[in-house]
């Protein structure tokens, strides 16, 4: 039986509404950083909401699935997001999550846009979130907790991006497609009968899939099933499951894909068996 997909057609457990009195206060601490945490079983979703600050979403155990303008990134225990002030995002819990956020004065952080986007979260940092996490709001600037946050600042400014993100097409038939493959990446059917199935013929689809989402079909569904590893991974699924499950042939045929998106073998990413 396959684990529920980053999406479903089922209406899924939605969380207190949006933004949540916590987070609202947050944005409203007195000082450049703030901090938040909560823990949320798998399956829930935060509705659609912005903040006044921009915002590093990060979950010390579990996976996360976000949309913001119109794309989808997936964010493992390794990884947080970049969530520019203001900018309207979901967040469906994959697994169960730990999230460790933290909230910054907007421009507070050098090196880092008005873009979404993946990074890789360093050892330091990490241990900085926790940290961070029993710092009141109102901390002194010039204290050891001030200094704490002084250097979150810094270090979330070198951090490096990661591709972990797909864009979604705005096209009704093609956007039904992606849906039937977010529902089973380890779908394998070929481009002629997914396009039957929504009412495209094959050359509709790999002419309009590249001018909506910027890939290919076959590049935009190897980086979902890319994206999509880190969640089943985090269910305790090995290699050679994972593979079985994303419609690869062999653990090795898996592993080859994943090296070359991220320099090195699953285990060294995924941390699986």
């Amino acid at each position: 039986m396959r684990p529920e997909p980053p999406t479903s057609d089922r209406a899924p457990r939605a969380a207190p509404a949006s933004p949540h009195p916590n987070a609202q206060a947050a944005n409203r601490a007195p000082r450049p950083v703030a901090a938040l945490a909560r823990s949320d079983p798998a399956g829930v979703v935060i509705a659609a909401h912005r903040h006044d600050r921009d915002q590093l979403i990060y979950a010390t155990q579990g996976v996360m699935t976000i949309r913001a303008r119109g794309v989808l990134w997936t964010i493992p225990p390794s990884h947080a997001m970049w969530m520019p002030a203001q900018v309207e995002h979901e967040i469906r819990m994959d697994t169960a999550v730990e999230m460790r956020t933290l909230y910054f004065w907007t421009g507070t952080v050098p090196g880092q846009d008005e873009d979404c986007h993946v990074l890789a979260v360093t050892p330091l940092l990490r241990e900085l979130i926790l940290r961070a996490m029993s710092i009141p709001p109102a901390y002194g600037l010039y204290s050891p907790e001030g200094r704490v946050m002084d250097l979150i600042v810094d270090e979330v400014g070198r951090l490096e991006r990661r591709p972990l993100s797909l864009r979604l097409p705005t096209d009704k038939r093609l956007a039904r497609l992606c849906r039937l493959l977010i529902a089973d990446p380890g779908n394998t059917q070929p481009i002629a009968e997914l396009g039957r199935r929504v009412g495209l013929s094959e050359r509709s689809v790999i002419r309009l899939f590249p001018q909506e989402t910027g890939l290919s079909l076959h590049r935009w569904r190897q980086q979902l099933r890319l994206m999509r590893a880190f969640a089943l991974a985090d269910q305790g699924l090995n290699v050679g499951q994972l593979a079985d499950q994303l419609g690869y042939g062999s653990a090795s045929a898996f592993g080859k894909m994943f090296a070359k998106q991220f320099g090195c073998a699953p285990r060294g990413v995924l941390g699986t068996r």
